[in-house]
């Protein structure tokens, strides 16, 4: 998700990965801490309940499943950053990740791919769907690669258990979710469904049409290709009206938060809207 590059603090922590340098804001563990709070609590009682069933698998405490929400939380995002720096490093561009809020940001540091022969030219709108898509891309297919290794492996997560069942796949009932074999371990099974439900639904939303997530970019640059234009005036007007909408679905199931973070990015779209000057002309 591209929004802007946070500024930098001594309290960052910074380290290099694959030859990408990486800094993390403080507010980074902040934010995800309080967001991960309703789920932990959610991990607490499930784990309380199983545990009556496997008296191994009691639970840690809501304290420690925080840091273990948070411990996902940041390896899933920046997988899904490393994904959109690998597919910058194909077209020959350097970048930088950052991590902070609750998302990260994949920053190029070289405006142009160098071709053989000296030449250069710009990312053409191809190229640039194809960065946005890399990162979610690559954290959704290694949630559900997770998965699809915790289940073969005796773990029942609820949130594939759902996914499945409205898919018409399966119809399992509560005592096929008491963990089995090497996920009998509290820590390492909050681990795993954390990581898979992150990795599983925070794609799917970052793909929608709502500028400035991936959805958004791919959005305009769709549509820079159909209009022969930039992009960015149906980017943001289809942006806004998505944007109203998940907000709208998210305040009908009680989920604030989410529903004031889409409202904020539709009103955001809202006022870049207002900003262009001239008709969209559709």
């Amino acid at each position: 998700m591209l929004i802007g590059e946070p500024m930098p603090s001594q309290y960052d922590w910074r380290f290099n990965l694959f030859g990408f340098p990486i800094r993390v804001t403080w507010l980074f563990w902040l934010i995800n801490a309080a967001l991960g709070y309703s789920v932990a609590m959610s991990m607490d009682n499930r784990l309380s309940w199983i545990s009556q069933n496997a008296k191994d698998m009691a639970s840690p405490g809501i304290a420690s499943l925080l840091v273990v929400w948070v411990a996902a939380a940041f390896l899933s995002i920046l997988i899904h950053e490393l994904g959109h720096a690998l597919m910058f490093r194909v077209f020959g561009i350097d970048s930088q990740i950052v991590l902070y809020h609750m998302g990260g940001l994949a920053i190029p540091t070289a405006g142009y791919a160098f071709r053989r022969g000296g030449n250069r030219a710009r990312l053409t709108h191809g190229n640039q769907i194809l960065i946005s898509a890399a990162g979610p891309g690559l954290q959704f297919a290694t949630a559900l690669a997770v998965a699809t290794i915790a289940h073969f492996t005796g773990m029942q997560m609820p949130i594939v258990v759902t996914i499945a069942d409205w898919l018409g796949f399966s119809n399992q009932s509560l005592q096929e979710l008491i963990p089995t074999g090497v996920f009998r371990n509290a820590w390492l099974y909050s681990f795993v469904d954390f990581f898979v439900l992150i990795g599983l639904w925070w794609p799917l939303f970052n793909l929608l049409p709502v500028y400035p997530l991936d959805g958004g970019h791919i959005t305009q640059h769709i549509a820079a290709i159909v209009r022969r234009t930039d992009g960015l005036n149906e980017a943001y007007l289809i942006g806004a009206i998505t944007g109203f909408v998940v907000a709208w679905w998210f305040f009908t199931r009680g989920s604030s938060i989410n529903a004031m973070l889409f409202l904020s990015l539709a009103m955001s779209n809202v006022q870049a809207v207002q900003q262009r000057s001239g008709p969209f002309g559709w």
